[in-house]
């Protein structure tokens, strides 16, 4: 993966994901991602390099998420969740849940099939998470693999005790009708104030991104907000205008994400 800071025009690489969200390593954070598609990769990647820390982190949901191969613990019990962790530095804790949906691995599959995901633990048992890891990383927002959103009167569901809320974004929405790259399109449509046939733009992006209504709705601490698939130079330069919009509304620094090694 490929990290890069843009900040009032300039871009500048980062050597971590982690370094670039100034996460202090010290201290125990609760950290919540919302937004579109592209969370799920980006949580999984930061756990590992705080893992390879010696950090002990827990990947959650409040919503649901696809369920990893290994290192999950599914009984919600505190017993189960200590054990892992004494074996492991980095685990899923969660409730099976079975849902239709889309693989992430599209091929020789059908597009319906049914797939494992994992549900959110019950609150009581979710916000006590932190007592038992360096890290809690949380999925609070669903998206349905789509890049945009703009949460419904529900959503998100950020756990107590958050420190860093994340929003997300993918920069492939660019140059597609709100209608086919947006989860809940009506939602964004009235946000933006255009039809549900409006083109996105650099500008929309910024705008839901920084809106009290799309991605920073009940955000109550430290806000960060990434933009990913940024796999070229051309996305590059929409990225790079996107910050720029960003700024006028009071974001200084906007993230940007890649897991090509070349752009």
């Amino acid at each position: 993966m490929k990290v890069f800071e843009c900040a009032d025009g300039e871009i500048k690489e980062q050597e971590s994901l982690m370094k670039a969200l100034k996460i202090d390593i010290n201290k125990k954070q609760v950290i919540s991602f919302v937004g579109g598609g592209g969370k799920t990769s980006l949580i999984y990647k930061l756990g590992e390099e705080l893992s390879k820390l010696g950090k002990k982190v827990i990947v959650t949901t409040t919503t649901h998420m696809f369920m990893p191969p290994n290192n999950v613990v599914l009984t919600g019990k505190k017993e189960d969740i200590v054990k892992l962790l004494d074996c492991e530095n980095l685990i899923t804790v969660g409730i099976k849940a079975i849902e239709k949906g889309i693989s992430f691995n599209e091929t020789n599959k059908s597009k319906e099939e049914k797939l494992e995901k994992i549900s959110g633990l019950p609150v009581n048992i979710a916000k006590d998470l932190i007592e038992l890891a360096d890290f809690v990383l949380v999925e609070a927002d669903g998206s349905k693999r789509l890049p945009l959103k703009v949460p419904a009167e529900h959503e998100p569901v950020i756990l107590e005790g958050s420190n860093l809320i994340i929003g997300v974004c993918g920069i492939d929405a660019i140059g597609k009708e709100i209608g086919e790259t947006c989860h809940r399109p009506s939602l964004v449509a009235d946000l933006l104030k255009v039809d549900i046939k409006h083109v996105v733009n650099e500008s929309d992006i910024a705008k839901i991104l920084l809106s009290d209504r799309g991605s920073k709705k009940d955000v109550k601490c430290d806000y960060k907000a990434v933009i990913n698939k940024v796999d070229n130079e051309e996305l590059l330069k929409k990225a790079v205008k996107i910050s720029s919009e960003s700024y006028k509304l009071g974001l200084t620094e906007l993230l940007l994400t890649t897991f090509r090694e070349k752009i």
